[in-house]
C-alpha cells in the first residue's frame, strides 16, 4: 500500500479488484464521519492522474458530475438561450447547427473528459462541410456551452478556448442577374399566377433587403406618391439591421402598378375568407393574411425564377443584388448606388448605414423607369 501526498491532502493507492484504488483523506465532516475521496484505474499513474484532477477540482470548487456529456452542456446552454429573449431564428439556427454539426460528432464525451484535442479533431473534420462562418458560430456555441457549464461548476476550464477555429469551405458568391435575364424575371413574375410575383418586382426595382420586404407594411406604402417606406425587418423585436437602415424610397412605375393589382387581390382575399383573415396589414401573406417566413419565400421565388428561364438556383437576396448592378450598368455614380440601398459607403456589403427616413430618395425610380421601359416606349 502506498502512501501519497496530493496537495494538502494525504492518502493511499492500492491493488484491487484486478486494478488499483486511491483514497484521499479530506478531514472529518460535521457529523464526525471521515471525509474520503475515492478514484479507480487500470495502473497506480492512471489512479493518482485521477486524484490529482479531482484535487483540482475540489479546490475550484467543481461539482463532478462523470455522467454529464457535451451533449447536457449543449442542451442546457440552448434551453438558457431560448428563455432569454433572443430571436426564434437564432434560436433555431443553433439547434440545427447542434443537432447536425456538434451533437452526432463529440456530444456524448463526458464534458470532464473533454480535451482540446478532442475539439481541435472535431472542427477539423467539420472544415470541409462548413463555411467559415458557420465553424465559427458552432464553435462559438461550444465554448459558451462550457463557459455557462463552468459556471454551474460542472467543470473546470474550457478547453474550447484553447483551440483556433480553422478555415471552412468557401461559402456561395452572391451573383446577380444580367439586364436581360431580370427583364425576363419582371415578365414572368408579373403574371397573375404568382402569388409572390409582386414580391420579386418590388426587390429589383427598389433594392429593399428580403427580410425588409416580408415585414412590409400597406401603411409603410404610399401608392400615390410612388414611395416605399422601410421601417423594420423580420429580425429580432422587428428592428433593421441598423437604425439608419430605416428610410424612404420613391418607387417606380413598374412596382407601383404591381403592387397596386396585388393590394385588390389581397382585398378580395381577405373578403373570402372572412372572420378567419389574419389581419397583419402585410404587404406580402398567405391568402389567410398569415405572414410567409424566408422558406416559404425562396421556394416561391425560384419557381418563378424558374418559369422565367433564368434557372432555380437564385436566393432572394440577389434581387438586391441585381437592383445594384442594374444601377452600376446603367451609368448611375457608385455613391448614389450607396445611398439609394443605405450604404455609408461606397462598399455595397457595408452594413452601416447613413440615411435616415427622410428625405426620399427618388433617383432609383427613375432610372428604374428607364431601365423597363420597353423599346417602343422609348422610340416613342
Amino acid at each position: 500500500m502506498a502512501k501519497i501526498l496530493i496537495g494538502k491532502y494525504e492518502g493511499t493507492i492500492y491493488p484491487e479488484d484486478g486494478g488499483f484504488t486511491g483514497a484521499l483523506s479530506l478531514g472529518f465532516g460535521p457529523d464526525g464521519k471521515r471525509k474520503r475521496l475515492k478514484r479507480k484505474g487500470k495502473s497506480r499513474a492512471e489512479v493518482k492522474d485521477k486524484l490529482s484532477d479531482a484535487v483540482a477540482d475540489l479546490e475550484l470548487g467543481v461539482k463532478p458530475d462523470h455522467n454529464y456529456r457535451v451533449e447536457d452542456a449543449v442542451n442546457d446552454f440552448l434551453a438558457a438561450f431560448a428563455e432569454s429573449g433572443r430571436s426564434k431564428k437564432t434560436n433555431e439556427a443553433y439547434r440545427s447547427l447542434a443537432d447536425h454539426q456538434l451533437i452526432p460528432m463529440i456530444g456524448r464525451v463526458r464534458l470532464r473528459e473533454l480535451t482540446a484535442d478532442h475539439v481541435e479533431a472535431w472542427l477539423v473534420k467539420r472544415s470541409p462541410h462548413l463555411t467559415s462562418t458557420s465553424l465559427r458560430i458552432v464553435h462559438g456555441l461550444l465554448r459558451r456551452s462550457i463557459r455557462r457549464a463552468a459556471r454551474h461548476d460542472k467543470v473546470g476550464r474550457n478547453v474550447a478556448d484553447l483551440v483556433d477555429t480553422p478555415e471552412g469551405k468557401a461559402g456561395r458568391t452572391s451573383q446577380s442577374l444580367s439586364p436581360e435575364q431580370a427583364k425576363a424575371l419582371v415578365e414572368e413574375a408579373a403574371k397573375p399566377t404568382h402569388r409572390l410575383g409582386v414580391y420579386v418586382i418590388l426587390a429589383i426595382a427598389s433594392g429593399l433587403r428580403t427580410e425588409e420586404l416580408r415585414k412590409l407594411r400597406w401603411g409603410d406604402v404610399d401608392l400615390k406618391s410612388a414611395t416605399v417606406y422601410v421601417l423594420r425587418a423580420d429580425r429580432h423585436r422587428e428592428e433593421t439591421k441598423t437604425p439608419l437602415s430605416r428610410r424612404g424610397l420613391g418607387l417606380a412605375d413598374m412596382a407601383v402598378d404591381a403592387l397596386s393589382a396585388h393590394r385588390k387581390r389581397q382585398a378580395a382575399e381577405r373578403l373570402s375568407v372572412g372572420e378567419l383573415y389574419q389581419d397583419h396589414d402585410l404587404v406580402f401573406c398567405r391568402e389567410d393574411g398569415s405572414p410567409y417566413n424566408d422558406d416559404s419565400v425562396r421556394r416561391q421565388f425560384r419557381k418563378i425564377a424558374a418559369a422565367a428561364g433564368v434557372g432555380d438556383h437564385w436566393t432572394p437576396r440577389e434581387l438586391r443584388h441585381t437592383f445594384v448592378s442594374l444601377l452600376s450598368d446603367h451609368g448611375v455614380p457608385t455613391q448614389k448606388i450607396s445611398d439609394l440601398v443605405g450604404h455609408k459607403n461606397t462598399k455595397i456589403t457595408e452594413t452601416v448605414y447613413r440615411h435616415q427616413l427622410k428625405p426620399e430618395i427618388r433617383d432609383g425610380a427613375e432610372h428604374m423607369n428607364d431601365i423597363f421601359k420597353t423599346k417602343n416606349e422609348k422610340s416613342a
